[in-house]
């Protein structure tokens, strides 16, 4: 993912996410740029389309895979076969992605609320969305433990 988050406080990458969405208005050109982010998410994947990569729950097929380096920061890759499910996989790893599991544990995903996203997804692709921030999660808690 975007190299530039490393240099970036997670909190400074949500408000520019918020930003972002303010700035496009209606909700079909808010879509239409979920769509844009699942296009380029899903030709820079990388990783592995297995049993163990899939997020089940979900109504679209979502894999996520993740590394944790020899300094301890996490790095994110993952597809979905719904555009606008790997768009949302993708503001998730403009967040999450390239870093320390202490920061990711400690800073929910406030820009979904405040963007409307959650309020603008079906409950089925919400309920995935949760599922994708706790397997983001767990990555982090196991990176943590490992990392110690």
């Amino acid at each position: 993912m975007s190299e530039m988050n490393k240099y970036q406080k997670i909190t400074d990458c949500q408000t520019q996410i918020i930003n972002d969405f303010q700035h496009l208005g209606e909700w079909t050109e808010r879509y239409g740029y979920l769509v844009d982010l699942g296009r380029r998410l899903d030709k820079s994947f990388t990783g592995q389309k297995s049993e163990n990569n899939r997020l089940y729950g979900c109504q679209a097929s979502v894999w996520i895979d993740s590394s944790c380096d020899d300094k301890g920061v996490l790095h994110f890759d993952g597809t979905s076969d719904s555009l606008i499910v790997a768009g949302l996989m993708a503001l998730m790893f403009k967040v999450y992605s390239n870093r320390r599991p202490e920061e990711i544990i400690d800073c929910p995903p406030r820009f979904l609320h405040q963007t409307g996203l959650l309020e603008n997804l079906s409950t089925q692709r919400a309920n995935g969305l949760s599922l994708m921030y706790e397997r983001i999660q767990e990555f982090a808690t196991d990176c943590h433990t490992l990392s110690q």
